[in-house]
This record gives structure tokens, sequence and C-alpha cells, in this order.
């Protein structure tokens, strides 16, 4: 009878989302029956409601397939972490046990099909320097986006931001309307630009639907060219909510170019939103909701502009800790070879090649090299070098990328303490961090510089 009570205690419970409650009793009831699919299954959704998903991953497993909505939920976990080709076999799994008509039929689709997209995009993630993260208020946002003068002047509205050229003669700003389609009004959100002439702005003109192709495009940004774009939208074939666009505009054929998803890290499933690149300081700001959902919080990031470098060989977690920004900590030793910056050089036949970047003698190596002076040369030794020196210039670059990995190093650990500092802490840090942000890529712009310098020597030996 005391048995049949703690059941009966265990789906009350569960029947009044006390998951927390209900887990404990269930999990009493497994010590007695450890097999049992039910206690399983109810103890798998209970540790899935307070966020163990550990727990309730292994749980579902092993309750195994008699409830068919374990492979939904087992969907919906392996999702939440990016593990997208198991949410997707999940997903399938349980699409049989129900038909067109059940209510969770068309969310599994969608879930499929941005899994799907998300799987693609993993394949395809880009490197980037992170120099600062601020986790601010939303209504805050712009006081992460330190511009200059030169990039423009950003401002706030209603529908997310203004964007006003650098010479105050055309702004970017976002506008709703309504369309009729039927019997059904649509609500869109459509970005538009204005031309200044005097002291007065002209008509808006809407954007074509190259750009405005979601229902909710905003936050638009202009590079100093006048003709790269970046916007937010939530069109079809993005990783969800909102997604960072770039489109150009060609002038002979007087249109915006069809915008393109710029990918991962800058995009998530969660929205991403607000790409604002500052080319006289040398780094961009994306905001993102990814690590703050259903808060009035978001995180800026700051990184550093450079040539787009994507990642290949890493592990598929590793790939995802990245995507996600999970952490600001550098790649292990044993992944940096990995790293396959997609730089072209065009050598006489059609075909193109990718180099690893310039590396340091490695230890026990002393006259180890990876230089790559031109198309169809390659140093792998200091004695290859024949200019006396351009030789004693690469040995001073060795020295300087030394002592740039270890002010990265320091810059890495000073941006962990940061994050999981108190506020009296991070006080202490906010002078260093920036500080050291700012010598770091002084540094590496001085070793590109450096490298300059020892292929034109090297070449006039």
């Amino acid at each position: 009878m005391v048995y049949g009570q703690s059941a009966k205690q265990a789906d009350d419970l569960f029947n009044n989302h006390q998951y927390a409650e209900a887990r404990a009793v269930y999990e009493s009831l497994l010590r007695k029956q450890p097999t049992h699919p039910l206690y399983l299954y109810r103890a798998a959704r209970c540790a899935q409601e307070v966020g163990d998903l550990e727990a309730a991953e292994a749980l579902f497993i092993k309750a195994g397939t008699k409830y068919p909505l374990r492979n939904y939920f087992l969907g919906e976990i392996y999702y939440s972490q990016w593990r997208m080709a198991e949410a997707i076999a999940a997903y399938e799994a349980f699409l049989p046990s129900i038909d067109e008509n059940h209510e969770r039929w068309q969310p599994v689709q969608q879930r499929i099909a941005s899994a799907q997209v998300i799987a693609r995009y993993l394949k395809h993630v880009s490197k980037v320097e992170v120099t600062d993260v601020q986790r601010i208020p939303k209504a805050d946002l712009l006081t992460a986006y330190p511009l200059s003068e030169e990039a423009g002047l950003l401002s706030l509205d209603s529908l997310g931001s203004i964007f006003t050229t650098q010479r105050g003669d055309r702004r970017y700003y976002a506008v709703r309307t309504s369309e009729q389609q039927d019997s059904t009004t649509l609500e869109r959100t459509l970005l538009v630009s204005q031309q200044r002439l005097l002291e007065h702005w002209e008509t808006p003109d809407t954007l074509r639907a190259t750009v405005n192709n979601g229902t909710t495009n905003v936050y638009p940004f202009v590079l100093t060219d006048g003709a790269t774009l970046y916007f937010a939208s939530d069109r079809e074939g993005g990783l969800g909510g909102l997604d960072i666009y770039m489109t150009r505009y060609n002038a002979a054929l007087g249109e915006w170019l069809p915008a393109e998803n710029i990918g991962m890290p800058y995009n998530s499933p969660a929205d991403d939103y607000l790409f604002a690149a500052d080319e006289h300081l040398g780094y961009a700001c994306f905001a993102t909701d990814r690590h703050c959902p259903g808060s009035d919080s978001v995180e800026v990031y700051r990184i550093v502009l450079g040539e787009r470098t994507f990642l290949r060989g890493l592990p598929e977690h590793e790939l995802v800790a990245l995507a996600r920004l999970d952490s600001l900590a550098p790649l292990t030793a044993s992944a940096e070879p990995m790293l396959q910056p997609e730089v072209s050089i065009a050598p006489s036949t059609s075909t193109s090649r990718s180099f690893k970047p310039e590396q340091a003698a490695q230890p026990g190596q002393a006259d180890s090299i990876y230089f790559v002076l031109s198309d169809d040369a390659l140093y792998t030794h200091l004695s290859d070098f024949h200019n006396d020196s351009a030789r004693v210039l690469y040995e001073q670059y060795i020295r300087l990328q030394q002592t740039q990995q270890q002010a990265q190093q320091m810059l890495d650990s000073l941006r962990h303490q940061y994050y999981e500092a108190d506020s009296n802490t991070r006080a202490s840090l906010e002078a260093r961090i920036p500080a050291l942000s700012d010598e770091i890529l002084n540094r590496k712009r001085q070793l590109r510089e450096t490298l300059t310098r020892v292929r034109a020597l090297e070449t006039q030996q």
C-alpha cells in the first residue's frame, strides 16, 4: 500500500509540474524497480524540466521505446546542445508515432529543417579573435559599441537601430508595414534608406526584396565604402530567430545583391543582430541572445577585423563550443595546427591552395619553421633563407610571436576571471583587459608588417 501511494504521489507531483519533488519520488521507486519503463521515462522528464540534461538523456535511453514521446524529448535535448545529427535522428524516429494532424507534427518538421541548416553551418565555423564581451541590459545596447566618427553614428528606436553615415547625408532604419495577403493582414518590418537634401530628409526609399526578404528586417549598418550593408533578418534558411546578413550594392545594376548569411559564430539559433565594423579602429561588434534567452540582457562581442579563417578537422564538440562562443579560452595546442586560413594564392594554373599560418620553431626543433615565401617556395628551416637580413628579421618575428602568445594567454586568463568574478573584482580588471587587448592588437599588426618585410628582403636576395 505504501508503494502504491508513492507511485500515485509521484504522478500527482508530475502532473502538477512539481518536477523536482516528483523526480525524488521516481528515483526512490527506481531503486526498487530499476528497469520500470514509466518510472524511467517520468524521471527523465523531471530531470529535463529541472535542467539536468545529462541525467535526462541517460534515463530516456534506459527507458527504451515504449513511450514514443521519449524520442521527441531526446531530440529537444540534442538540439539544445547543438548535437544536430542525433537530434535529426531522434525527431525522425518520433514522427512515425503521430500523423500530420498532430500538434507536434509541424514543429518537429521545422526543428528537423533548422537542425539540418545548423549542421551545414557547423562545417564552416569561422575563427574570430574576441577582445571583449559585455553582458548588459538591452536598453543599454549601444554603450558596448564604441565606434569612431569615421564609422558613422548609431542610435536606437522602437524597432531597433538607426544608422547614419559619417557624412550625415544618408541614414538606414526599419519601418513597420502592413500587407494584405488573401484574407489576412501580414505585419512586416522593412529596412529603408533616406537621403538628406540640405536641411531636410527626402522620402524614405524601401530597400529591394533582396534585403527585405524576411518578416522582420532590422539593425542596419553600412561600411565606409557605402556599398556593404549588414543587417538582421528572420528570413527562411537561417539558423533561427534573427540572423546577421551581408549584402553589397551593385552600382551598375542600381540595386542590392542577394544577401548572404555570415554564418557561425556570429549567428546561432537565438537572436543575433547589429553587426557594426569600425575599419578605422580595426574591430567589429555584434550582439547575441544565445546565452541569455528570455531575459532583458544581451551579450555584445568585440572582435578583431581580419582575414576570415574557417576551422577544419576539429572534433564536433570543439566546433560546437567555438560556434556557440561558450568560452573565450584559446584552442588547445593540439587543435591549433588544424586551422586552415581560406587565403587563396593565385598560381599560374587554375587551381588554388590554402596554407597554414606562419609557425614559430617547436621545442626540440630549433631550426624548424613553416614560412610561406611564395606560391612555390616554402621554408621549413632557418637555413633555407638566402638573405641574412631576412633570416635575422624572421628570428625576431619568432620571438615577437612567442611574446604575443604569452600575452594572449594572460588575456584569456583575465577574461575568465572577469566572466566569473564578482562586481568588485570586475572593477579591478576593467582597465587591464582593454589595455592588454590593445597591446595584442598592435603586436598583431607588427607581426604582419614584419612578415611583409621578411618576404621583401628574401625576394631581393
